[in-house]
């Protein structure tokens, strides 16, 4: 029996029995599981006699590919270890020969061929992916833990193992899309070769800037959303966007399925590739983008202290906030044309800026008109997107920079596929 001794050591002793013990029970309980799916694949426990009748079993011998579990015969056992959160188990996995003189293969349920990390561990490296920690953090969790010491390059695999699903049909289409686009280091290899302290011949990696196109679906019902689906490009051109778009449509965005509106930041390309492939479904303009723009174009008056200067840009800007809760059209054209008046002498850039795009900053009325019950604050700006872009980029922070398209798509699917829209 274990005994608790007195003073720290004595409590650290005492903890390394028991989790000793545990690990003995948890190779009992392996070995028990691989021991009785054995005999449920040959039908017969051990020291049994083989019936008479021929059995068909799922175990298959590798050399004469016969599943006739009567040619079946157990050898031994080889020994195993595993790596779990519970430390590092010996097993001996069950041998089984045909009369053939093949090795037979057992289909184990909780064991794949040459599996050294049990799930749980990989369970485990997924977490802490997406916590964030590096690779080297994750390699001192697991021997501080696990009492094992695990390569990157084996982290590196397990980190960037993420699947994504197909892009299958939607069960239901939400009214509302909003698109955004975030930009992230990629390193590339190049073909200088250079000399490392400690004598290797390393790739020269040249580093270059590539975008996640994002695409995310609204219910302004209800407020529900996820994401439709996303798209790694070298530039946020109208064929980049395309790309995107296109396998929205194949998965039933489009106007007969229900989506009303799409809200978008105003690039050039992604505005051209809408009016491709969504010509008849209006295009919001982000109004929070649309602000901006009309903050930079304000000209203050040079002669004024800088805080004066914000205070007057503060004070022209507030005439055009109205605009967010007018309650039509109408209303927010005639607005727009008593600023262009008021200020096209002074502020020329500004009327210039705030009539630039005018029927993509107002779609938002034609939804509302529509369905006046919709939240309008769900139909005006792209800040859902932006919130849920914002988890994205402070894993991007942690890594600087991508050593690998593989470990990118692998950090993005991390983050995107349990908000995925099915």
């Amino acid at each position: 029996m274990m005994k608790i001794n007195q003073g720290v050591s004595g409590f650290k002793s005492f903890l390394a029995d028991l989790q000793a013990e545990f690990q003995n029970r948890v190779a009992e309980a392996i070995q028990t599981q691989l021991e009785a799916e054995v005999a449920s694949w040959l039908f017969r426990g051990r020291y049994e006699k083989r019936q008479s009748v021929s059995r068909q079993s799922q175990a298959r011998c590798q050399r004469c590919r016969s599943r006739n579990a009567n040619a079946f015969s157990r050898n031994g056992h080889r020994q195993r270890q595993l790596v779990t959160t519970f430390g590092v188990v010996t097993y001996g996995l069950p041998r089984v020969v045909c009369e053939c003189g093949g090795s037979v293969s057992i289909p184990f349920s909780i064991l794949q061929p040459y599996q050294r990390f049990w799930d749980d561990v990989t369970e485990q490296v997924e977490r802490w992916a997406t916590l964030g920690l590096s690779l080297r953090q994750m390699q001192d969790e697991i021997g501080e833990t696990m009492q094992t010491r695990v390569g990157l390059r084996k982290l590196n695999t397990l980190v960037q193992d993420v699947r994504t699903p197909p892009d299958l049909q939607l069960s239901s289409v939400p009214p509302v899309g909003m698109l955004d686009a975030i930009w992230v280091t990629l390193l590339e290899d190049t073909p200088a070769v250079q000399t490392d302290q400690s004598g290797r011949q390393r790739v020269v990696k040249a580093r270059h800037k590539v975008a996640v196109l994002v695409a995310l679906g609204l219910y302004p019902q209800s407020g529900r959303w996820g994401i439709l689906g996303w798209h790694i490009a070298d530039e946020e051109s109208q064929s980049a966007w395309e790309a995107l778009l296109i396998r929205l449509e194949q998965r039933g965005v489009y106007r007969e399925r229900g989506v009303e509106l799409f809200i978008h930041d105003g690039g050039s390309g992604l505005r051209a590739a809408l009016n491709l492939i969504y010509p008849h479904i209006p295009h919001q303009r982000c109004l929070f983008h649309k602000l901006r723009n009309l903050w930079t174009s304000i000209q203050a008056p040079t002669d004024l202290t800088r805080e004066q200067r914000r205070h007057f840009k503060r004070e022209l800007l507030q005439s055009v906030l109205p605009l967010l809760d007018l309650d039509n059209e109408d209303q927010a054209r005639q607005l727009r044309h008593t600023l262009s008046e008021t200020w096209q002498e002074l502020q020329p850039q500004f009327v210039e800026t705030l009539q630039r795009d005018w029927h993509e900053t107002v779609a938002f009325f034609r939804v509302l008109k529509r369905f006046p019950n919709w939240q309008r604050t769900a139909l005006r700006t792209t800040s859902l997107l932006e919130r849920v872009n914002r988890i994205l980029r402070r894993y991007f922070r942690l890594a600087g920079a991508f050593h690998s398209l593989s470990g990118l798509i692998a950090c993005v699917a991390r983050v995107f596929n349990p908000k995925r829209l099915i």
